[in-house]
């Protein structure tokens, strides 16, 4: 009888990858994970960009397992939670533009899902509208799901307030200019290098319609720098989501914003947004942790790892259509169709590495796994070239990786 329905993950499902679903992790060492058909795998998915700093950082670890020692989840408050939230406004109020420590707040949740929509609710609390636009995933939550169909389960009235527009473009904002119900626009940064103008353009309209500016740096948080894009970019956000790698694989997420705006959470008519587990003490003690091991150099060696990667697989994939594109820290392989990515896929896990498309670096990555890497690419690239498009797609028939999202 199999009891597990899916895993909870669905990035995570071995489907996603075209592999077998009884497939899973045992434990993980630095930038490798060994999975229980006993192979090890060079990993470069890295817990879906969560874990920073590898798997198995001494300090990181040791610091987690005395907070399990205390206790995790308790009746009031940990010391914990006002701890981390002074370390997260001292970092981002001396690094966004605009902002400063004494005029910032936090509030913690356990996921980025739980962070955007908290965010949105908060936003259309504030301003007293309903609609709010955003160019990412954001999330399991009905505000986001509502705009990618079929959206099963999503009452329509979701479905009528919420709406995308693409990054880098002014032109899909165009429609929201002139319009008096707009709560919030949400920006994810994208793969691409945004036009210099881009993120000046998204505080004037911002000013302009009211509406206020949320940077989801669920994913960019930590890994695009210390400040994250705002600080890369220099843009003034009213509000910003991060999750993943703040707890470094451990389940924890934080909406940080303009004091006025976050103390909406705690009037006596608050914005309601309230979990028994947020604030849990194990996951406070993970982004305490990392909060005090990550710094600019640790940021500059991923981006260093990272540009070593996109330079060495970009020369071993001439010629055969795939390409690789984005950041250092987070990059991305592109592929024309399903086939050609399940043949690299699984070529890969064929020489001992974890790749699908995203590929995040991780400070346990180096310059070796690299190599070895862009080795396996240059191999597998030159196997393509001697198949035929029909040959290749009875090779990788049946395996091909599940996508739920072909249009996000």
């Amino acid at each position: 009888m199999k009891a597990l329905s899916m895993t909870g993950t669905f990035s995570k499902a071995p489907r996603a990858f075209g592999f077998e679903d009884e497939l899973a992790v045992e434990s993980g060492a630095g930038a490798y994970i060994r999975l229980n058909d006993r192979s090890q795998l060079l990993d470069f998915v890295c817990g879906l960009g969560a874990n920073l700093l590898g798997y198995g950082n001494r300090e990181f670890t040791q610091r987690v397992i005395r907070q399990v020692v205390l206790g995790g989840g308790f009746s009031l408050p940990h010391v914990l939670e006002q701890q981390v939230a002074e370390k997260l406004v001292n970092l981002l109020g001396t690094r966004v533009p605009g902002w400063t420590p004494d005029t910032i707040s936090v509030r913690f949740a356990k996921t980025g899902s739980d962070a955007n929509s908290m965010a949105v609710r908060l936003a259309r609390a504030i301003t007293g509208r309903d609609i709010f636009c955003h160019n990412g995933y954001g999330g399991w939550g009905a505000e986001f799901i509502a705009m990618t169909p079929p959206a099963l389960g999503i009452p329509h009235n979701y479905k009528k307030d919420a709406f995308t527009f693409d990054f880098n473009a002014p032109s899909s904002l165009n429609a929201f200019s002139f319009r008096d119900d707009l709560a919030a626009v949400m920006l994810e940064q994208g793969i691409v290098e945004p036009r210099v103008d881009w993120y000046e353009f998204l505080r004037t309209f911002c000013n302009k319609t009211g509406a206020l500016l949320i940077l989801d740096e669920v994913v960019t948080g930590l890994r695009y720098g210390l400040g994250g894009v705002a600080e890369k970019y220099q843009v003034k956000p009213d509000i910003i989501t991060m999750g993943k790698a703040l707890g470094n694989g451990f389940p924890i997420s934080v909406v940080v914003g303009r004091k006025e705006y976050m103390d909406w959470f705690s009037r006596t008519n608050p914005v309601f947004c309230s979990s028994t587990h947020w604030g849990e003490a194990v996951s406070l003690a993970a982004a305490d942790a990392m909060l005090d091991i990550w710094n600019q150099q640790e940021v500059d060696y991923i981006w260093d790892i990272g540009e070593q990667l996109i330079t060495e697989i970009g020369g071993a994939i001439d010629k055969t259509g795939w390409k690789i594109a984005g950041h250092p820290p987070r990059s991305l392989m592109v592929f024309q169709d399903d086939y050609e990515r399940a043949f690299f896929i699984h070529g890969m896990r064929d020489r001992g590495i974890l790749m699908n498309r995203p590929n995040f670096i991780c400070s346990a990555h180096t310059s070796r796994d690299v190599e070895k890497t862009a080795a396996a690419v240059s191999e597998l690239a030159e196997e393509r070239k001697t198949l035929d498009k029909k040959e290749l797609m009875n090779l990788v028939e049946g395996s091909l990786p599940h996508i739920l999202f072909t249009n996000r």
